[in-house]
């Protein structure tokens, strides 16, 4: 027995060779069931990522009440449900009030007036849900991944003349790649001072992930004010070369244009008040004349005086001689006489006041290049060929049309030909293959899984059960030489020829080591015959 074992290992022992077999019939099974247990496993697809941890608790207590199988993905934290209930798990949070977003907004104070709740708590509950909803609404925009708000609310009373004014801040986190231009901005800041009475836009501030500051408190400062000429100017040039691409695109071409626009602008504000009077065109308004006259015919006499010493009237010549030949003369009569006119006259007056525009065109100097124009030869191919001088002309001509060329302000306009430098063809992305269709993958996995089976069952359990004896047929020897298995082959065929002496000895002797006991049982055999 020990020669047998030293000989054969320990594989040919009875005992230990069926806990072998029993030990591999049962990793057989074992790996059957879990072939079928992946074959039926559903797929889970991302319900919901980046909640908190609260609203994680809730959203799997609403799961499990509704027998919703999930999981948790260990590394983000993720909540993961089977692909055909991810909309009806969705549909059922959603009639829960889950998730509630970045926080509580106003239905936090719905239902919770008491007589428990002091005045503070009401106040700050509410002060902390008009951030939130503030932070909602801002968050709507697509660049805007999360947002904190912050209001500062001074408290209202009576007693304090100088009242603290309000103030705000925001926290911006934007999608990575994403950006806010100035107006979006604006939009927000002019959105928070709208939903806080007694807040002013110039005490909001923005500020974004990077700890940049993206809003000016002060917007009539310096550099606000050059940002905003700066942003102009841009957007103008911009304009400019969208219209001068747009006009030529479609006589040249896609992508055989490049056009550059740099506009000088005079931003000084002029104001001029005046007021003009037209001498020419004169009405009269009013006029009052004076006029007194006086007469008496009486000798002048009295007292000599002022009033008495009159001089004597003058006389003509006729008179005087009439008075000589007749007599004395009559008495003349003094007579004065007063006049006095005031005129008045309304002149034409112009008053003007004339404010000039802060953004007013100087100079625009224009630059573009042209691709060579294609054209196919004699022999069939494409080739390059330079514009020529009355093609570059009315191109010229277009662009004056295009951004209003003006010879007076001193424009400039350049257009040259040149041959761009051909890009590469872009090879076209490949298809996906099969194994990338979710519906295919699911077949391949119930087939793989079959067959892993079908193996698993032919191949391992039923020679096992085999080898146990458990269908009924008696186990087979296994020849360890050719020789053994060509004597085994044929005594249980049938010897279709004689064997040779040294065959039988050779067969002999390798039973005889083999298996010792069957030689003593025959050999026992032959003795009690023999008797």
């Amino acid at each position: 027995m020990a020669e047998a074992t030293a000989t054969g290992g320990i594989g040919q022992i009875p005992g230990m060779r069926q806990l072998m077999l029993l030990g591999s019939l049962a990793i057989s099974i074992a790996a059957g069931v879990m072939a079928a247990m992946w074959l039926w496993e559903p797929n889970y697809s991302l319900l919901y990522s980046n909640i908190s941890g609260q609203e994680a608790s809730e959203v799997v207590a609403v799961l499990s009440a509704s027998e919703i199988p999930y999981e948790i993905d260990r590394k983000s934290g993720a909540i993961l449900v089977p692909d055909g209930q991810v909309h009806a798990a969705r549909l059922k949070l959603a009639s829960q009030g889950l998730p509630r977003g970045s926080g509580f907004g106003l239905e936090s104070i719905a239902g919770e007036s008491g007589f428990s709740t002091s005045q503070f708590i009401e106040n700050a509950r509410y002060h902390h849900a008009l951030e939130t909803e503030l932070a909602r609404t801002i968050a709507n925009l697509r660049p805007v991944q999360n947002v904190r708000v912050h209001l500062a609310l001074p408290k209202a009373t009576v007693f304090l003349r100088p009242k603290n004014q309000a103030s705000a801040s925001v926290m911006l986190s934007l999608y990575p790649g994403r950006s806010l231009d100035q107006s979006q901005v604006s939009a927000i800041v002019h959105l928070v001072a709208s939903s806080i009475p007694g807040l002013s836009s110039s005490q909001v501030t923005v500020v974004n992930q990077q700890g940049q500051l993206l809003s000016s408190p002060d917007d009539s400062s310096e550099m606000a004010i050059n940002m905003r000429q700066f942003e102009y100017v841009q957007n103008l040039e911009a304009v400019y070369v969208e219209r001068i691409e747009g006009l030529l695109t479609p006589l040249l071409g896609p992508g055989r244009i490049r056009a550059t626009v740099t506009a000088d602008l005079d931003f000084t504000t002029y104001e001029e008040t005046r007021e003009q009077y037209d001498p020419n065109n004169a009405a009269v308004r009013s006029e009052q004349i004076s006029e007194d006259r006086t007469e008496n015919t009486a000798a002048t006499a009295g007292i000599p005086g002022a009033l008495s010493n009159q001089p004597p009237p003058a006389t003509a010549p006729d008179q005087a001689a009439e008075q000589g030949a007749g007599g004395a003369a009559p008495a003349a009569t003094p007579v004065n006489q007063s006049k006095r006119q005031t005129r008045n006259f309304e002149l034409d007056r112009t008053l003007s006041h004339t404010r000039q525009p802060t953004s007013k065109i100087t100079r625009l100097a224009v630059a573009v290049i042209v691709d060579d124009k294609k054209v196919v030869n004699e022999d069939g191919e494409t080739v390059s060929e330079p514009l020529a001088t009355d093609e570059i002309e009315e191109l010229t001509r277009l662009v004056k049309e295009a951004v209003g060329f003006s010879e007076q302000r001193g424009d400039t306009i350049n257009i040259s030909n040149v041959s761009f430098y051909d890009e590469p063809e872009i090879e076209p992305l490949e298809e996906p293959g099969l194994l990338e269709n979710a519906g295919l993958r699911d077949i391949l996995k119930q087939v793989l899984s079959a067959i892993l089976v079908l193996v698993i069952g032919l191949m391992v359990v039923r020679p096992l059960i085999r080898s146990l004896g458990l269908t009924g047929s008696p186990p087979q020897a296994t020849a360890a030489t050719p020789a053994l298995a060509a004597a085994t082959a044929a005594v249980e065929q049938g010897p279709p020829k004689p064997l040779s002496f040294d065959d039988k000895v050779s067969v002999a002797r390798q039973l005889a080591d083999k298996n010792p006991e069957r030689v003593a049982q025959i050999v026992r055999s032959w003795v009690q015959a023999d008797e």
